[in-house]
């Protein structure tokens, strides 16, 4: 079975290492045959503004928001989502937060169940996520801080999915004092990662 992988990438600097880790990405991915597309978000000038007008149709159906029509078709498309980007003050770039926001929709993510009021799941194509980020900081301060990048991810984010969806969160910690070999051995472990998963 072909792999249909979406990677959401966010990082302003085509020079930096979590650009590198798309480019990983990507490698791996068209080199086990998946089908892939790519939403790097700062390269598209994405923007995470919900407008006062996006939120006065947050309930309405999907295509009231044709700006956002090929976001909404990519994540309905894919089986795998692959998140790329630094954690920043222990959550996701702005920009990334607000594809969160914007993108997973109610009629694309999930249906507002009428009678209980709760959010349903519709995302059930999706049945992998991979988070892979950076922190600055070491793995005990973020662990402090409660890791809300994280929770983002692998628990509000899963929930919308396949009941099979697995999610794996990769992180390297301490990036600001890192050497070039943990980085190099962190891209194999990714590598390694991808290699089993797709």
């Amino acid at each position: 079975m072909t792999r249909r992988v979406l990677i959401v990438f966010a990082h302003p600097d085509e020079a930096s290492f979590s650009a590198a880790l798309r480019d990983l990405v990507l490698r791996v991915a068209e080199g086990r045959g998946a089908d892939v597309r790519l939403h790097d978000l700062y390269a598209r000038g994405f923007s995470p503004v919900v407008s006062a007008n996006e939120w006065t149709l947050r309930g309405a159906a999907p295509e009231s928001k044709p700006h956002l029509g090929p976001y909404f078709d990519d994540v309905a498309w894919c089986d795998t989502l692959v998140f790329v980007y630094p954690t920043w003050w222990s959550g996701q770039p702005a920009v990334l937060k607000g594809w969160v926001d914007r993108v997973l929709a109610n009629g694309v993510a999930w249906n507002l169940d009428e009678s209980s009021g709760h959010a349903m799941p519709a995302l059930r194509n999706v049945t992998r996520i991979i988070a892979i980020t950076t922190h600055g900081r070491s793995r005990t301060v973020n662990l402090m801080c409660g890791q809300a990048g994280r929770a983002t991810i692998v628990r509000s984010v899963r929930r919308l999915c396949s009941w099979r969806c697995r999610a794996r969160w990769v992180a390297l910690y301490s990036l600001d004092h890192s050497t070039r070999f943990e980085r190099d051995r962190f891209m194999q472990r990714v590598e390694r990662l991808l290699r089993r998963i797709l």
